[in-house]
């Protein structure tokens, strides 16, 4: 897998490394400087990581309503615990299961029985 960097001095490079070594530093080809962070701008991997504001500022889910009190994230780890917890896949940034995604977007009180199809008061399954 191609994993792109961004040296201050030198500009943007890619390494191909497994995704057991994706945390692992690297060097600059030109420059030899060690580089920590991977470029995640440059990064076409689905919902994963929003290239919207920075850390510090926060950065949504895009996935969550904005009135979810989940819905902004100010790290990395956050973000990965957030993405877990409402059952987000990390890898592509969508939802693993409409029931995931029924519990993370629709307000509680608006689910309706035990049913995962029932939302807002209807079950779209036949009966």
């Amino acid at each position: 897998m191609l994993y792109p960097y961004r040296c201050t001095d030198c500009g943007p490079f890619e390494v191909a490394k497994s995704m057991a070594d994706a945390a692992r530093f690297e060097h600059c080809p030109t420059c030899s400087k060690s580089v920590e962070n991977q470029d995640y701008s440059a990064k076409q991997i689905g919902g994963f990581l929003s290239t919207e504001g920075n850390w510090s500022g926060g950065k949504m889910i895009p996935q969550l309503p904005v009135s979810h009190p989940d819905h902004m994230v100010t790290s990395k780890s956050q973000m990965e615990k957030i993405y877990r917890k409402h059952g987000i896949s990390l890898d592509t940034g969508k939802f693993k299961s409409k029931e995931d995604q029924i519990n993370a977007t629709v307000p509680r009180h608006l689910r309706t029985g035990g049913s995962v199809a029932a939302v807002g008061g209807v079950d779209d399954q036949p009966t």
